[in-house]
């Protein structure tokens, strides 16, 4: 009686896995190019943020109302990036209706964080902005860890640990950028560092949001599209940052009013006399950079980076922003700058930081493709045999 366990494999059979066998190391391939691509996008990114850490401190200085500045940023920024959507995506399609509430939760965010930042940064300094977000990436990790959209690995928790004492010793320094401004009290100071602190926060959970929305694919069987790659994504990466910036608005409108109600800024931000210091140069300047390149530029760039990498690596370019900002800082105002031992040190650790949960990542990454390909040579010697 044969034995149909020892039968010869097919030919057909060895054709079919040596044809799966190219397509995964294709796919693998595009993904490694794809993802070489986002880790650019992300440090020119964090390139541009950096100078607007340094022109939005001195405009927001000279008396400009940060929700004033905010909503004209708004406002510029829509326009322009629905018009760069249409250029680059086509005709920018409406947010389906199970996804509203998403979008509408991404405008929050994006106006929360951007509100906390600009508020923050007047009670602070340059410096001080770009040192706290380097816990964003712990942030990041923790949040996304809790919703259970990516997990936490030993290297990020490690990564946090290195960038929390960054901060400290860095904070525990001399200023490392004087403020020409009347000196402010320990308490409004305190106040800032804690807006920036939740301005952390708020990106965090905006990466992470953004991210959800970022990876819906194109399916014509389905209104609810899964992350698969055989479709094409659902929303072009500037359509999602031009439908945040629009619930955004909506939301810096609300804050203007409350304020305006309150008498919290004297005069109110969207008055005549609130909105004069707009219209100095610097001020303009100051603007023209935030709509340009951190607007339009910077989170388009992030938006599409978003699409081929973790939300706690895309934040974790953040941390990048510290030695960028003090360098720039440096350039622009060799005399009023400062770049001691503490910042080299404080830099270093979070630099380090950096680089653990990086390497750590690209670890997992290698160990999970080794695996993956040891898995395949076993099978087909188990198929030859």
């Amino acid at each position: 009686m044969p034995n149909r366990l020892s039968s010869p494999p097919s030919p057909l059979l060895a054709a079919s896995d040596s044809a799966d066998a190219g397509a995964e190391a294709s796919s693998s391939r595009a993904a490694s190019s794809s993802t070489a691509k986002a880790h650019g996008a992300l440090l020119v990114a964090a390139l541009i943020y950096s100078g607007h850490n340094i022109l939005a401190a001195r405009c927001l200085r000279e008396g400009v109302s940060p929700i004033g500045f905010s909503v004209l940023r708004e406002l510029a920024s829509i326009a322009l990036l629905y018009g760069w959507a249409a250029a680059l995506e086509g005709p920018p399609s409406l947010p389906l209706r199970a996804h509203r509430a998403r979008f509408a939760l991404l405008g929050a965010l994006l106006a929360a964080f951007q509100l906390c930042f600009a508020v923050g940064i007047a009670l602070t300094d340059a410096t001080t902005a770009a040192l706290f977000q380097c816990i964003e990436p712990s942030t990041a990790a923790v949040l996304a860890a809790l919703l259970g959209i990516e997990p936490l690995s030993a290297a990020k928790v490690l990564s946090a640990l290195l960038a929390g004492g960054g901060v400290l010793l860095l904070q525990a320094g001399p200023r490392s950028q004087p403020d020409p401004s009347p000196a402010r009290p320990s308490g409004s100071r305190l106040a800032g560092m804690s807006l920036l602190f939740l301005q952390g926060v708020g990106i965090s959970a905006y990466c992470l949001v953004q991210r959800q929305l970022e990876r819906r694919r194109r399916c014509p069987e389905e209104r609810r599209c899964p992350e698969e790659e055989g479709h094409p994504p659902l929303y072009g990466a500037v359509t999602v940052t031009a439908h945040a910036y629009v619930g955004s608005l909506c939301v810096m409108l609300l804050a203007a009013a409350v304020d305006s109600l309150a008498r919290l800024e004297e005069p109110p931000p969207l008055s005549a006399a609130g909105l004069a210091p707009l219209w100095r140069p610097a001020a303009l300047l100051a603007v023209a950079y935030a709509v340009l390149l951190s607007s339009v530029v910077g989170y388009s760039l992030r938006a599409w980076a978003n699409r081929h990498t973790d939300a706690s690596v895309l934040v974790l370019y953040n941390a990048v922003q510290p030695p960028l900002t003090a360098l720039l800082s440096l350039a622009v105002d060799p005399v009023g700058s400062r770049w001691g031992l503490s910042e080299a040190a404080g830099t270093a650790l979070v630099m380090a930081a950096v680089l653990v949960c990086a390497r750590g990542d690209g670890l997992v990454g290698r160990l999970a493709g080794g695996s993956r390909g040891r898995e395949r040579d076993r099978r087909v010697r188990r198929d030859e045999a």
